[in-house]
């Protein structure tokens, strides 16, 4: 009897969750940019400190990817990759000697920073708006795109860890569609081989985003 009890106990337990149990695929852009901050190559022993771009509409486009599963109708898990990207604004050339005195003639993450996160989301319910939070952990998959003093990498590497926050609002259309605004922040370690050694920077990324949601 015991057993009985508890096993329908578990199946209501297990029919209120999935009464709840609803996914979404989101697609996002919108503009992405970075601050300021310092990049140590471990071949030299020297930093210096370069402010970086976005670019979010030069090719390849930042863009964002989204499958969110909401648990219950409040909480729910999120896998999140964006295509962030950062070029450094402080290199030397013919017509740039470069404010920091580097020999970087290339420094950049074009095809991406490519942060891929994992989140636990929480939404609430403000009249027929759904405002939402969320934090989370992953890694980075950068592209690195560096020229220095005649040496050249460029390849997609494993970056380091990657901690990522995001607020905004879905409005919805219809029974499966939403529209989404939002900020993300991506704060990632970035740790990766050049020839001869290593670069390091903590790159943060910033973005207003834009983006539609399919429920399912």
């Amino acid at each position: 009897m015991n057993r009985l009890k508890i096993g329908l106990a578990g199946l209501v337990i297990s029919m209120s969750c999935a009464a709840w149990a609803e996914s979404e695929f989101t697609v996002y852009s919108g503009h992405q940019s970075s601050p300021h901050s310092t990049v140590e190559n471990t071949n030299t022993g020297k930093s210096f400190y370069t402010g970086w771009e976005g670019k979010p509409l030069s090719f390849p486009i930042y863009l964002g990817l989204r499958y969110t599963d909401w648990v219950t109708d409040d909480w729910g898990y999120v896998v999140n990759y964006a295509h962030t990207k950062a070029y450094s604004t402080d290199l030397n050339s013919s017509s740039n000697t470069g404010t920091s005195g580097n020999s970087y003639t290339r420094l950049e993450f074009t095809d991406g920073a490519n942060p891929l996160t994992v989140l636990a989301m929480r939404r609430f319910t403000y009249r027929s708006i759904r405002p939402h939070v969320g934090a989370g952990i992953g890694i980075s998959v950068p592209h690195v795109e560096v020229t220095w003093a005649g040496n050249k990498t460029f390849e997609y590497q494993y970056g380091g860890p990657v901690a990522t926050v995001l607020a905004g609002f879905n409005y919805p259309i219809n029974d499966k569609w939403n529209l989404l605004t939002e900020f993300q922040m991506h704060y990632m370690m970035i740790d990766v081989a050049i020839t001869g050694g290593r670069l390091k920077t903590n790159l943060i990324t910033n973005a207003l985003n834009l983006g539609v949601s399919y429920r399912f």
